[in-house]
């Protein structure tokens, strides 16, 4: 099935202008003064850096052939030289067109991505800005291309359309409370792994919105009736949700032509096509949703939120809870607030070395907990998750306002995913010397093997440590005098940090 994609849209080209073309800045010269990244749980150089290096001296293209491919870049499978293990790279080309606000663009949409901190979301890592591409580094993913995972499961394409959908307005419920739309959803686009765990990679049509918006963007297949008259907002992602269960559910496309003027007379007309072939009544709840998704009028089709609700899609929340549930609630029940600095050392191990299969016990616990399924876990949410799935010791719930109020490191009141991903480790069997040296070396950008001191601090806790409180901690590890930092002065570094931590006792 072809799409038809748009070409950049005027409106979303900035003006060139001196202030716009700005370089990455790490976020803890932008606290202040800008409040989306007071959202994030850590200090962006904590996370997300641009390494000055060449890509192909830091990593190696697995497979020459792109896994996904858009107008926004192409998506491969990459291997890290330094930590041995496998990541994702989009690589962008850059335009040769000495005016484009290609630049700008493609700084904004690392700014958008930068926060969102979502389990159905990928992770960035690093980039890489050099004469002909940029690198986008992401954490790794296992599984595919959305449409051949439901091929090879080969189950019940209901209950699998409903855990899939389930995840896709989970997502856009959290995008869109915070005025981002996406703009880009498909079938093709879409990751999935074989437990039907999904991850939106591209984000290249994600923007944030205050108001109605032209332009149309994205597979014409999946464009709502107001996006092609020039006059949608959010509803227009839950039209694509309608068009993607459609997919699902029954193999076709509810709107479909050959030439793309037919296809956009098909979605004006508004009729759903319920195909011949497929028996829609043996699945009426799946039906009507379908109905509603698809509803013609914006202003009658549901939220996300409110889709969230509807009865056929509660059959997602059935998934059975992962048996490995008890040691991670555990740690959580365990956690003790660590210096920010060892909270980012947690962070980059995290990051580098906990596999596909950790992460996705994890995940299941975090959606199990996040009952209205926003993206983050609210007190109450962490309460009824616990005397739903107790451990052998009870927790009274001000103990969990507690521990929530512990976790919550950027103080927005919730669980954010990432927040609840690191509190679920166990910190000592993450902290070895063996995992430290990986932290080093993927931070050591010169390759002189050497981190100053100055790069430490803005990497490891930028302005969440006051410099009185970097100074006690130079002073009690007695490196006040250093410059620079060995690998084993790192290591000694700390470690000592670690023995000074309450948390660790």
């Amino acid at each position: 099935m072809g799409s038809c994609l748009a070409k950049q849209p005027k409106e979303e080209v900035h003006k060139r202008h001196s202030s716009k073309l700005k370089v990455i800045i790490p976020k803890n010269q932008l606290l202040e003064n800008n409040p989306v990244y007071a959202e994030m749980p850590f200090d962006q150089g904590d996370y997300f850096q641009h390494n000055k290096n060449l890509f192909k001296d830091e990593y190696i293209i697995i497979d020459s052939q792109p896994f996904l491919s858009t107008e926004y870049g192409i998506y491969q499978w990459c291997y890290n030289k330094k930590t041995d293990s496998r990541k994702i790279v989009k690589t962008i080309k850059k335009t040769t067109d000495p005016k484009s606000d290609e630049p700008v663009l493609f700084l904004n949409n690392i700014h958008l991505m930068q926060y969102l901190d979502h389990p159905n979301i990928a992770k960035m890592i690093e980039y890489f800005n050099e004469t002909e591409h940029y690198y986008i580094i992401y954490e790794d993913y296992a599984g595919g291309n959305l449409l051949s995972r439901m091929i090879t499961k080969g189950e019940n394409p209901e209950q699998m359309a409903s855990i899939i959908i389930e995840q896709v307005l989970s997502t856009f419920v959290y995008l869109h409370s915070k005025n981002i739309i996406y703009r880009f959803l498909n079938h093709n686009t879409l990751f999935c792994d074989e437990k039907l765990t999904i991850t939106f990679l591209e984000f290249g049509a994600a923007k944030k919105i205050q108001q109605y918006i032209q332009l149309p963007v994205g597979d014409q297949h999946y464009q709502s009736p107001e996006m092609l008259t020039g006059n949608y907002n959010f509803k227009s992602d839950i039209w694509s949700a309608g068009v993607l269960l459609h997919f699902l559910l029954s193999g076709s496309m509810p709107f479909d032509g050959v030439m793309a003027s037919s296809i956009k007379n098909s979605i004006m007309r508004g009729i759903v096509k319920l195909e011949d072939t497929f028996d829609w009544d043996k699945i009426p709840d799946a039906k009507e949703f379908v109905k509603k998704l698809l509803n013609f009028s914006q202003n009658q089709r549901p939220s996300a939120v409110d889709a969230l609700k509807d009865k056929w899609i509660e059959k997602a929340k059935q998934k059975k809870l992962a048996l490995k549930i008890n040691p991670a609630l555990t740690n959580l029940r365990k956690f003790q607030k660590c210096e920010v600095l060892v909270e980012a050392i947690i962070m980059q191990i995290v990051q580098m070395t906990l596999t596909q299969e950790q992460k996705g016990e994890i995940l299941n616990i975090f959606q199990e907990f996040d009952s209205n399924r926003d993206g983050k876990i609210s007190t109450q949410e962490l309460i009824e998750g616990y005397k739903k799935y107790q451990t052998s010791t009870k927790l009274e719930d001000h103990d969990i306002e507690t521990l929530v109020k512990r976790i919550d490191s950027n103080g927005n009141g919730y669980l954010d995913y990432t927040e609840f991903l690191l509190a679920c480790q166990d910190k000592k069997k993450l902290l070895t010397v063996e995992k430290l040296k990986l932290v080093f070396a993927q931070l050591d950008v010169d390759k002189d093997n050497t981190l100053s001191m100055i790069e430490m601090r803005r990497i490891f806790g930028g302005n969440r440590i006051s410099d009185k409180n970097w100074q006690n901690i130079l002073r009690k590890t007695n490196l006040q005098q250093k410059s620079v930092l060995s690998e084993k002065e790192f290591l000694e570094f700390i470690i000592k940090t670690m023995q000074n931590d309450h948390s660790f006792q």
